[in-house]
């Protein structure tokens, strides 16, 4: 463009080097023509005057200036020469130069300050080119140490996800033996090895949110709720951790009640780690105080921050937290990476505290989440305090944040039916009745459960848990386990989530949209204990959800529980008739007894109509027909029929008139005498009285 505009036949910039040797490099050179050459001295003359000089220079005629001696070849050639330096944050950092006027012989001084001026714009360009490396270099080494976290994180992740499956295998032995052992030194080697165990499975499942939250799959789930009494259960859950450091814990509210909208699962961890921090790094017979406060915003606490959502602060009533100790404190250089991922403060003794540098670094991220902050005040052998800031109001969360009530109720319900269950009398004489009752069952008469799960040891340990009790069919992946399904039609399946072939949320959806298998209760294990991951569970149609690690009493109370409300559903079926809501039973087994008893309706004055009819007009076998009507209702499909005969023929004696042999018929008994001793067996009276009776209470 300087070329075109001052109608040159030459034009370069060069750039300055750190070569002493060759200060200059030519970054772009451009002709007009090709009569002039590349190779002429002159360039670097007078660039070295440029550059000594630090000022514009104008060559009018090159034959006639005595500064510079150029060959005969170049007085030939050249005539005029431009050259200005090009200024960057106060240094020259190159020259640009032009050679020769096309229609005049001589360049002019305008012409030296318009190149001037060009020159500052290409100062200024270089200098946004220059910001532009440092920006790129900045964000590629932004995403380097990203990556580089990734990778920790998803290493720590695998690790964890894999440390469920043997945790399994050491919390159930081990709280067997402590249960179960009479020597002292036993039982406490027991527990030590449990109080660990779960140790590691609580760190596993930091690591587990942790890549979760990275990925963008953790929702929050707020509802309106008191959060001091969540703050006093958590306080109370680490009394004995703190007086065993002689440790006091005190709370300080500015209200007995405080609501507001939170995910109590998150907020109980920012909490457990906050607290468990406090404890761990506060010295012998010292206080931990944890305040809460209602501010308004603009929140600003001492001018160190404003609450933020999508770039804007967000305006209202926010809740602070406050835990405060007296413990060694943290470094001043260190405040800043504090809640940086697998940080650890390195100076003040890390091999007697320990960590792993997550614990922070989740609260943040859980914090965030709930559009909060939290910020560190310390110094250090003086303590420190810890603020998380939550706002209350819930127009900073969008609807599908905020829980449904029929997701609530659902795990409600699922926490209810643990509770009822977990709590049990294990006094030995109460399981050796069970045990003893247990033994009087026959092979046929015990429940068959299928087994689903890829690791051998944890299949080996669930089927040891449950052979007494129960039959067990195991299977060693998902495809496995359907095939059996369907072979077998057994009366409860566990799987595991996460197997090759068919993972275990693909095969409770096969099972339970299969007319075979619908109705068979289904209880997942997984490693993930999210509150979504249990909900996702829980709408493919799972029946019960289990996390690892698990204990074996909790496994057993929900297998007694499901076959409970099976039993529960019969009973139902006996003596409230065939009405059912849809929701209490697979939608699929709905329509099923549905279609079965219309069916049953349609043919009823057919005394022909057989269990291999219906079977074939449901397109079943009848066996199938046998075990599916048995699990779900209690009753054979022969009985069934019977009974739903027998009902109609007591209506029609209540309200029509005719003899007995004619109802019997209508309903499809050929024989009366035959009719009349079902009739007695089902209601307690035979036909004859069971209408004189109707009279008297009409």
């Amino acid at each position: 463009k300087s070329i075109s505009a001052l109608e040159a036949e030459q034009g370069s910039i060069l750039l300055t080097t750190k070569n002493i040797d060759k200060p200059l490099t030519t970054f772009v050179r451009q002709d007009d023509t090709s009569t002039l050459k590349h190779n002429y001295h002159i360039g670097s003359n007078i660039t070295g005057w440029i550059l000594l000089n630090k000022k514009p220079l104008i060559i009018e005629n090159l034959s006639e200036d005595g500064r510079f001696k150029p060959t005969d070849e170049e007085k030939n050639d050249i005539h005029s020469v431009l050259g200005v330096p090009i200024w960057f944050e106060g240094n020259i950092t190159g020259v640009m130069m032009l050679i020769n006027k096309k229609n005049e012989k001589y360049f002019s001084k305008d012409d030296l300050t318009f190149f001037s001026i060009i020159s500052v714009q290409a100062g200024q360009m270089i200098k946004n080119l220059e910001l532009q490396r440092e920006a790129f270099k900045e964000r590629k080494e932004a995403e380097k140490l990203q990556e580089i976290d990734r990778i920790k994180t998803n290493f720590f992740t695998n690790v964890s996800h894999e440390f469920k499956t043997p945790l399994t295998l050491i919390l159930g032995p081990a709280k067997s033996i402590m249960e179960c052992s009479d020597y002292n030194i036993i039982r406490k080697d027991a527990e030590i090895i449990i109080k660990n165990a779960k140790k590691i499975n609580s760190l596993a499942n930091q690591l587990l949110e942790l890549s979760k939250i990275e990925a963008g799959q953790v929702k929050l789930k707020v509802e309106y709720r008191d959060i001091i009494t969540l703050i006093r259960e958590t306080i109370t859950a680490f009394q004995p951790f703190a007086e065993s450091k002689n440790v006091n814990l005190g709370l300080k509210s500015s209200a007995e009640e405080i609501f507001l909208y939170f995910d109590r699962d998150k907020v109980e961890k920012i909490l457990n780690n906050l607290i468990s921090n406090a404890i761990k790094f506060t010295t012998q017979n010292d206080k931990i105080n944890i305040s809460v406060v209602t501010k308004s915003l603009p929140f600003n606490y001492e001018g160190k921050y404003s609450v933020y959502n999508e770039g804007r602060i967000i305006k209202g009533e926010f809740l602070e937290i406050a835990v405060t100790d007296n413990g060694i404190g943290i470094s001043k250089e260190h405040l800043d990476k504090i809640f940086d991922r697998f940080f650890q403060e390195g100076s003040a003794y890390p091999q007697k505290y320990g960590g792993t540098g997550i614990g922070l670094s989740f609260a943040k991220e859980l914090i965030e989440l709930h559009k909060g902050k939290i910020f560190v005040e310390s110094a250090q052998g003086k303590g420190s305090t810890f603020r998380i800031a939550i706002p209350m109001g819930k127009e900073q969360y969008s609807a599908d944040e905020i829980v449904d009530e029929e997701s609530v109720g659902l795990l409600r319900n699922r926490k209810n039916a643990e509770v009822e269950f977990e709590v049990k009398d294990t006094s030995m004489s109460k399981g050796n009745e069970v045990n003893n009752a247990i033994d009087l069952l026959t092979a046929e008469d015990k429940a068959l459960i299928l087994v689903i799960e890829d690791n051998s040891d944890v299949r080996k340990y669930i089927t040891g848990i449950l052979k007494k009790e129960y039959r067990i069919r195991e299977a060693a992946d998902g495809q496995e386990g359907l095939d059996s399904a369907l072979e077998k039609i057994p009366d409860l399946v566990i799987s595991d989530i996460m197997m090759p072939n068919i993972d275990g949320i693909k095969l409770c959806k096969i099972l339970k949209t299969d007319i075979r298998t619908s109705h068979i209760p289904i209880i997942l294990l997984t490693a993930k204990s999210a509150v979504e991951n249990k909900i996702e569970g829980l709408k493919t149609g799972a029946d019960d959800y289990i996390i690892k690690p698990f204990e074996e009493s909790a496994l057993k109370a929900r297998i007694e529980n499901l076959l409970r409300q099976r039993k529960r559903l019969h009973e139902h079926f006996k003596t409230l008739g065939f009405f059912i809501e849809e929701e209490i039973i697979n939608p699929v087994d709905h329509k099923f007894i549905q279609q079965t008893i219309s069916l049953i309706n349609e043919y009823i004055a057919y005394t022909n109509f057989s269990v291999e009819m219906l079977a074939a007009d449901l397109a079943v076998s009848r066996s199938l027909l046998h075990k599916k009507l048995m699990a779900l209702i209690g009753q054979s499909p022969s009985d069934l029929i019977r009974r739903i005969r027998l009902n109609k023929a007591a209506k029609l004696i209540e309200h029509k008139s005719g003899n007995i042999s004619e109802i019997a018929l209508e309903v499809g008994f050929n024989s009366p005498s035959y009719f009349a001793k079902c009739f007695q067996k089902q209601f307690g009276f035979n036909p004859s009285r069971y209408h004189q009776n109707s009279k008297k209470q009409n």
